[in-house]
């Protein structure tokens, strides 16, 4: 029997499964950051591991996310910096895969503020696939070449300016209520370049 048939969920096809293995290389540079915490670069593995078993829905129920994230509390918090201008308000970029409710979507997004306090984005680039069956729609939406996001993500330090200098990484997974000792897993470090 289909093993599709057999399951709520849209199993990948070949080609996008072998697509979406190259964010493992995504993970694996942040897991070695000095941004990122050690409780977060545990997590690295099984995150890794997901995105290889990402055909295999029993893995479905776990919700995980790694991301680079530079910002600029200044601008964010209505303060707009020393170079405003030059920066056009840009306070936060982020490269971010996220697994969460049947859904995988792969983002880099920029946010910028206006000196009115507006805000806006701007998806660079923006993919979601939906696991889903009750999806009527297509299942790979977006931007496909993952290269491209993994590529620019590598590159993140280009980014950085005298304002837009804050950087926070995360690879968190969640599967449920974490003990006690596992609350430290939430704890993300804020790094300076």
């Amino acid at each position: 029997m289909d093993k599709e048939k057999e399951t709520e969920y849209w199993i990948v096809d070949d080609v996008t499964y072998q697509n979406l293995q190259q964010l493992k290389q995504f993970v694996d540079f942040v897991a070695q950051l000095p941004s990122t915490s050690e409780c977060h670069k545990k997590n690295a593995e099984k995150v890794k591991w997901l995105i290889e078993n990402i055909n295999n829905p029993e893995n479905f129920k776990t919700e995980w996310n790694t991301c680079i994230d530079i910002f600029d509390p200044m601008i964010q918090n209505g303060a707009y910096g020393r170079n405003f201008e030059k920066n056009k308000g840009l306070y936060w970029k982020r490269w971010t895969i996220w697994f969460e409710m049947e859904s995988l979507q792969i983002s880099i997004v920029d946010e910028y503020a206006d000196e009115n306090g507006y805000q806006d984005e701007k998806w660079i680039f923006d993919s979601v696939i939906y696991f889903n069956k009750d999806i009527g729609d297509k299942r790979v939406n977006g931007d496909t070449d993952f290269s491209i996001f993994v590529k620019d993500a590598f590159n993140f330090k280009n980014y950085i300016t005298e304002d837009l200098n804050d950087v926070e990484t995360e690879i968190e997974i969640y599967d449920g209520i974490l003990p006690e000792k596992e609350k430290e897993f939430y704890s993300v470090t804020v790094f300076k370049y």
